[in-house]
């Protein structure tokens, strides 16, 4: 496949590719903060799961968020930008994966948690990332192992297994307090949903595109009336904070944390090259071999740089992938402008507290769409396989069979080592390994052409 045009061009200029198309600076900043809310307001549930998983103090978990917002920002102007052949040049954000929960909280714990169970995974996250860097033009030239087969049952497990997450915001975040599923919580979420659905309906330009931040300022606004939204945290935060490299110390390199974090960076590889198919999909530029390596190199550059930063691997954040689609906005210096966003934020933590405040049935209700959107990506890949071929069917069907098993039966994988169990305990992990192995056994071995046994269409 012939490399993706990388030339920055004006909206003036008739032959620019949406991509790589110059907007004004008024609409850049608008769409900016578009992405800049989606990724803030979902994110500080991840290093919140960290914090809480390995007993971080307050001030700890302020830092760890600071951190993965700033090396987030890294990564997103690596990867919209592309400096120096590295990054897929595309619109996406980065922020980190769920995959990365398990391994992450089972290395600090291994180190006794706290501070020193950081230092450890940071060490880890450090040594993956340059791992995952000096295997990416390998990676590249696997693009044949991932036909439309494969990254659209990977793509539609991505979307239905973080749905959920989605829910249980828009009811409140937490299903054991006794104010889940209030009617305030239902009636932000519904009066969220509602804009959301009524601004694509009757509206056209500039109000389409930006339905996600209305509809997130309906529901905001609606908490306040209603008393959900709580400015205290604001209040308290300071105005300007710098938090430079190694804060919390020298990093530790422990051999078996170091395997175990190179181990999920090669599955949220995996998790992130479905989303760089799923972007392809959605701008009409798919990217072909060199794509994937020059992303895979920015995802692995943009690790190396969380780990120095105090930060978990900040790779492609899934949520964004479907606020590309659902704004039908594919210019790559949005996301360029929302990674400067992000740079700032995390220097600013009283407008970061303000945008934490967002009330959380709000963001599960623009999730719930987003989330849905790449659920449906995915399902869109998969009408390009050719499904009347008995081994695509059953890949398909057995990828999604075993990648619902960790949802329905966390225990399930309880027999196995600590290490694989860290792994298996996600879906998209499991969906994305039995996709790729049945596919090489049905479509890459014995004499059939790869590409038309696959199903694959350039």
């Amino acid at each position: 496949m012939p490399e993706s045009s990388s030339r920055t061009t004006s909206a003036a200029d008739p032959g620019a590719h949406p991509v790589d198309e110059m907007l004004p600076k008024g609409r850049l900043l608008l769409y900016g903060m578009q992405h800049l809310l989606t990724f803030y307001a979902t994110i500080v549930v991840l290093p919140a799961i960290i914090a809480a998983g390995i007993g971080l103090s307050e001030r700890e978990t302020a830092v760890l968020l600071s951190a993965v917002v700033f090396a987030g920002g890294i990564g997103t102007l690596i990867q919209s930008i592309g400096p120096w052949r590295i990054g897929i040049r595309y619109p996406l954000v980065l922020g980190g994966s769920a995959v990365a929960l398990g391994p992450t909280i089972a290395i600090g714990n291994a180190q006794g948690g706290g501070v020193g169970g950081l230092l450890t995974i940071y060490g880890a996250v450090i040594v993956a990332g340059l791992f995952l860097f000096a295997i990416a033009p390998l990676y590249g030239r696997l693009l044949r192992f991932f036909p439309p087969v494969v990254t659209g049952a990977i793509i539609t497990m991505v979307g239905f297994s973080i749905l959920p997450y989605g829910v249980s915001l828009a009811g409140g975040g937490d299903p054991g307090a006794p104010t889940f599923g209030s009617p305030e919580n239902l009636v932000i979420a519904g009066a969220t949903l509602l804009t959301v659905v009524v601004l694509y309906r009757l509206s056209t330009g500039l109000l389409r595109n930006i339905a996600m931040l209305l509809g997130l300022v309906v529901g905001g606004a609606l908490g306040v009336v209603l008393g959900v939204v709580d400015f205290s945290g604001a209040a308290a935060a300071g105005w300007f904070d710098v938090i430079g490299p190694f804060h919390f110390g020298w990093p530790r390199f422990d051999v078996s944390a170091i395997i175990v974090m190179s181990i999920a960076m090669l599955i949220i590889a995996v998790e992130s090259t479905a989303s760089f198919f799923a972007v392809g999909e959605i701008v009409g530029r798919a990217p072909g071999s060199r794509d994937i390596s020059r992303g895979v190199l920015g995802e692995g550059l943009a690790t190396v740089i969380g780990g120095v930063f105090n930060s978990i691997p900040p790779t492609t954040f899934t949520g964004n992938v479907g606020l590309v689609r659902a704004s039908n906005v594919r210019s790559r210096w949005v996301c360029a402008t929302a990674g400067v966003f992000m740079l700032l934020l995390a220097c600013l933590p009283k407008v970061a507290a303000v945008a934490a405040a967002l009330p959380k049935p709000a963001v599960g209700a623009a999730l719930l769409v987003l989330f849905g959107i790449i659920a449906t990506i995915g399902v869109q890949t998969l009408s390009r396989a050719d499904l009347t071929k008995d081994g695509n069917l059953i890949t398909i069907a057995v990828s999604f069979g075993a990648g619902s098993i960790p949802a329905a039966q966390p225990k399930f994988f309880q027999s196995f080592p600590d290490e694989l169990q860290m792994v298996l305990g996600s879906g998209i992990v499991v969906t994305a390994v039995v996709a790729i192995t049945l596919n090489i056994l049905f479509n890459h071995v014995g004499s059939r052409p790869l590409e038309k046994a696959a199903g694959h269409q350039d």
